[in-house]
């Protein structure tokens, strides 16, 4: 049955049925129709390319999570400047990506504040998204505790935008009573600093050098959340990287609730060359392999030797060991109702091998269990099979890939600005106070090739 259809099944979503809230995807779905939110743009938000950032991917990431709809207020006149908007009006933005544009100013809805905070009473959640370098804060508007928002590093708009729709749907859900009473927040530059993480020595130095290539292994959810967060640097236009993309799939109806770079009109196309397309007409060169990564991958020379792997799959991730690369990170995501916003990085060459760490046996499947809320669904629509495949998904969300591509790409460019990388991150979005990892350590391997932005 259609409504079966574990490839049409939202992914965040279905969150509603594991947890047992909902008895059907249509449920789930009508649950999750209530949920609204509104980005408010204040004076000052396009100022840096930080702030661009933290706009277009808080709306991003939001509409494919608040079903409802997702309202812009404010200074919406913005040029912008990233990439993958360049010369484009914020307002153009907001159509695009399928958000409203707010009526009047005066609104009861979950709102995060860009810039300056309106004018009108401040609804019930309220919180301000701000950046300084490689910090990335989201904190109640009416507290004074935001950070500058002068020095620029796209990567801490991303992050602080991911941190911001992460603590409004906490809010929606009512899954955290603290959500939108407390200030959150990181350095990408010591992701594991928690007390202190906004003093000026985690700031770390200003955005210099951004890479000159790399390959993009899976173009799903992490892939492109690797593309879209590349496309928000400030690469000149002359100096657009290339970039290997490498997938073999198509893009199904559930792919919309997690993939940044995908629409409604590209479903059931490539999703390797839909990628492609975006990112050529933002100036980015591609190449594209449309095949899986497993044990016969081997570098060509001239090949990009840096890696950014999103392929949740572990027999391809022991593959990393023999496929040459000289350095390669990936990120693994939580994958219940509970646990989805965790993430884990691991950057190698670390302190162990890829295949020293997910085993041969760690590949064998473990039967899929079907909570009572499944069962019934299989009895009611006598289809057991596609129940079972629909409870076998895991739940997804692009606020939190977005935050793992942030700290991705820093474990790739924290090197290039002398700083150390990290061979794992544990982070965990509901309560970032949790959060672990290996000892920071100087890179050991090659470089990736990098471009001067600051000579342009």
């Amino acid at each position: 049955m259609k409504s079966l259809n574990a490839d049409s099944m939202h992914r965040l979503a279905k969150m509603a049925m594991d947890s047992g809230e909902a008895s059907s995807p249509e449920e789930a779905l009508t649950l999750f129709s209530r949920y609204r939110l509104r980005i408010h743009l204040g004076a000052g938000w396009a100022n840096t390319m930080s702030g661009q950032a933290c706009f277009l991917t808080a709306l991003n990431t939001a509409v494919r999570a608040f079903l409802g709809g997702v309202e812009v207020s404010g200074d919406l006149a913005a040029t912008l400047s990233a990439p993958l908007y360049e010369g484009r009006k914020a307002i153009d933005a907001v159509v695009e990506l399928g958000g409203e544009i707010a009526a009047d100013e005066t609104s009861g809805l979950p709102t995060l504040v860009l810039g300056g905070a309106p004018a009108t009473p401040l609804p019930r959640f309220c919180v301000s998204l701000s950046w300084d370098c490689w910090c990335a804060s989201v904190s109640p508007t009416y507290e004074s505790s935001s950070l500058a928002c002068t020095d620029d590093n796209p990567l801490a708009g991303v992050a602080a935008a991911a941190l911001g729709v992460n603590e409004a749907f906490l809010y929606v859900r009512g899954d955290l009573a603290e959500a939108g009473y407390r200030s959150v927040g990181l350095s990408l530059w010591h992701p594991l600093e928690i007390e202190d993480w906004h003093a000026d020595i985690h700031k770390g130095p200003m955005l210099q050098y951004l890479p000159k290539s790399l390959w993009l292994v899976g173009l799903g959810h992490l892939g492109q959340a690797y593309a879209w967060t590349l496309g928000m640097l400030p690469y000149p236009f002359d100096e657009r990287p290339h970039l290997v993309l490498q997938d073999f799939d198509k893009a199904a109806k559930s792919n919309l609730s997690t993939c940044l770079l995908l629409s409604a009109a590209q479903v059931g196309k490539v999703k390797v060359r839909e990628v492609a397309q975006r990112l050529e007409l933002a100036g980015f060169s591609t190449t594209i392999v449309e095949r899986r990564f497993g044990p016969s991958h081997r570098l060509m020379p001239d090949e990009p030797e840096t890696a950014l792997f999103g392929v949740d799959n572990i027999s391809a991730r022991r593959d990393l060991d023999s496929a040459g690369f000289s350095m390669v990170v990936e990120a693994g995501l939580g994958s219940g109702y509970r646990d989805f916003r965790n993430i884990r990085i691991h950057t190698f060459p670390g302190e162990r091998q890829p295949s020293q760490i997910w085993s041969a046996a760690a590949t064998v499947q473990s039967a899929v269990e079907l909570n009572p809320t499944y069962q019934a669904l299989a009895q009611k629509e006598n289809d057991i099979c596609g129940v079972t495949q629909l409870a076998s998904r895991a739940v997804a969300t692009p606020f939190v890939g977005a935050l793992a591509s942030a700290l991705v790409l820093s474990e790739v460019i924290r090197p290039l600005h002398g700083g150390e990388v990290h061979s794992t991150l544990d982070i965990q979005m509901r309560s970032l106070q949790y959060r672990n990892g290996g000892d920071p350590v100087k890179h050991k391997g090659r470089l990736v090739p990098y471009t001067n932005i600051r000579q342009h």
